[in-house]
């Protein structure tokens, strides 16, 4: 990723990151106050339930007190069962349906919805009258042993109740309350537990809260809305009430509910208003982002240009210095000064390396040049001293020197002649050729010359290029007399199975390759540094400008020499060249393991 890009992405980050963490927090904070305010508006509600049913309770109880006081109740149902008129006598019809018409009196002159008058005495639990429904009840066995046990209990039960518009029982649940009664019958009179009852308790909590009882079973008792659970999103909490005495199975459960809605609208606003302003921030500091690393990003990037052209060897790149005195500015003034000093230090390098190159050819020459005046000055030396003793074998000796002196000079002369060669050497002209056709000229050649080795061609018959022909047959001439006295080394001629081939290919990016392999003695590490040094050569006779002549040529066809060599395998010379000539191109040599 580039710098500008960067920037602008932390930009991006810094403007609307804290404003993502900013709303993050304050939802979460929101959430845990919602949830606060859902525990203590549950703790609220069941406080007010719990109230609620201890003050029905407390109704219920005080109705029954005065129904045991009542006098009728004391003339119509007591005293005749002191009498024992009722199982006993003929009257237990008239005088059972006349407590029943009294239940249904104080049913409905009281604070109760139901009214159950049960017998303690001679037929324990029978059912003796009911104000709340007609009809016969089965003994009343929970009655009776909540009288015995506990008679102040209060407790929720499952009830029948007579419809008053269309006289048909309907199931409800009751709040229901004992009063025995001089230990001979129980009042159990109930309150009805109703959705109507429910809406009363949730009127402070809010529309937003909803509330469901259920008994110790989880059987519904009332609740405040329709179906399994309230419609939209509630959270709920849960907390059994008791009614009386505080008895598990006796006790309900209340469920509160309480809407989400309100909290989501509320985070849904502030989410709105966080990516508006997020969306906005963004904006502005993208506007910045930019504008501020184009500031920054514009000069690094002509510095990179300028350091990438400096690397390429355009040594007098110049960058042009911002205003200011930042940091930028100072590396860009650094960056200038440097690449001054580096253009001047490398012309006077290369002045230095040019002088030292030229006085390393220069004493080589003056060295190859002395090798042959010796013998030329012994030569010499010889015939003058033969020549004034009148040697009778002048004749004989005179042949001898004269044609050491002759090739002394022709010696000279070859040295002489490669290193003008060398030294001036024409820029190429290049045309179209066929490079596997020049191949095999120098193949025949130099086939005369070595008999005893097998010189093979390879590659496709046809490799158009665009080269200097006769420099590209110098080439590769050089490299294969070169293979062909490796193979030979000091002798006349090589060992059996020697091998050179020639092969000319197409190669990548659009190019082809040459490549010279031999399989002779091959050459150590320390030699294959110096192969291409002017003057440098192991053998004899060699002058050592041969492949530094193939390195030039190469160099100028804008091409790569590589050069693997291993001992007592062979060595290979791969040189890759563009199919079409480019002007000067520098030489990229590899010198490979």
């Amino acid at each position: 990723m580039r710098l500008q890009s960067k920037l602008v992405v932390a930009f991006l980050v810094v403007g609307v990151l804290p404003l993502g963490a900013v709303a993050w927090i304050l939802t979460v904070r929101m959430n845990d106050a919602f949830e606060r305010s859902f525990t203590a508006r549950k703790e609220q509600v069941v406080e007010a339930v719990q109230r609620r049913i201890e003050g029905v309770s407390r109704d219920v109880d005080t109705a029954l007190k005065r129904m045991s006081e009542d006098v009728l109740i004391e003339r119509e149902l007591l005293e005749p069962l002191r009498r024992r008129v009722f199982y006993d006598g003929h009257d237990d019809a008239d005088h059972e349906g006349a407590i029943t018409r009294e239940a249904r009196r104080l049913v409905t002159s009281a604070a109760v919805d139901t009214l159950r008058i049960v017998d303690l005495g001679e037929k324990v639990g029978h059912v003796i009258a009911m104000g709340h429904r007609k009809g016969v009840e089965p003994p009343d066995e929970q009655v009776v042993a909540l009288a015995g046990a506990r008679p102040n209990e209060t407790f929720f039960r499952h009830e029948r109740v007579e419809d008053d518009a269309t006289g048909e029982a309907v199931e409800t649940w009751t709040l229901q309350r004992l009063k025995v009664v001089e230990d001979r019958v129980v009042l159990v009179g109930g309150r009805v537990i109703d959705r109507a009852l429910l809406d009363e308790l949730r009127v402070g909590a809010g529309p937003e809260t909803q509330l469901s009882l259920a008994d110790a079973h989880g059987t519904r008792i009332a609740a405040t809305f329709t179906g399994d659970v309230p419609a939209g999103d509630y959270v709920k909490g849960e907390q059994r009430i008791t009614a009386g005495a505080g008895d598990e199975e006796l006790g309900a459960t209340l469920t509160v509910y309480v809407s989400r809605d309100e909290v989501k609208r509320l985070t849904g606003e502030l989410l709105a208003t966080a990516a508006a302003l997020a969306s906005v921030s963004g904006i502005l500091a993208l506007l910045a982002g930019l504008w501020i690393s184009r500031r920054i990003s514009k000069p690094l990037a002509s510095l990179a240009e300028a350091a990438t052209a400096v690397a390429a060897g355009e040594r007098e790149q110049r960058v042009r210095e911002p205003r200011g005195r930042d940091e930028v500015a100072r590396l860009t003034r650094a960056f200038n000064s440097m690449t001054e000093e580096l253009s001047d230090g490398e012309e006077r390098l290369r002045q230095s390396e040019r002088v030292a190159a030229w006085r390393e050819i220069a004493r080589r020459i003056a060295h190859e040049i002395k090798n042959p005046l010796f013998p030329i000055q012994m030569s010499i030396e010889t015939l003058k001293k033969v020549w004034e003793r009148k040697h009778p074998d002048f004749d004989e000796i005179f042949e001898e020197s004269t044609a050491t002196i002759l090739e002394e000079v022709g010696r000279m002369k070859r040295i002489v002649t490669e290193f003008s060669n060398f030294a001036r050497m024409p820029a190429p002209k290049p045309q179209p050729c066929d490079l596997a056709d020049v191949a095999a000229q120098v193949l025949v050649l130099v086939r005369e010359t070595a008999p005893e080795i097998e010189l093979v061609q390879a590659g496709p018959a046809e490799v158009e290029v665009v080269v200097d022909p006769d420099m590209m047959r110098q080439a590769m001439l050089n490299l294969v007399k070169n293979a062909i006295e490796a193979l030979r080394g000091k002798g006349d001629a090589a060992p059996a199975g020697a091998r050179v081939e020639l092969r000319v290919e197409e190669a990548e990016d659009d190019g082809v390759r040459v490549v010279v392999t031999d399989n002779g003695p091959g050459m150590d590490e320390e030699t294959r540094k110096k192969l291409f040094v002017p003057y440098f050569t192991t053998k004899a006779e060699g002058t050592g400008l041969g492949l530094p002549m193939v390195h030039r040529i190469v160099a100028e066809h804008g091409g790569t020499l590589r050069v693997d060599s291993k001992p007592d395998v062979g060595t290979r010379f791969a040189l890759w060249l563009p199919r079409e000539l480019e002007k000067r191109a520098a030489l990229d040599y590899e010198d490979a393991t």
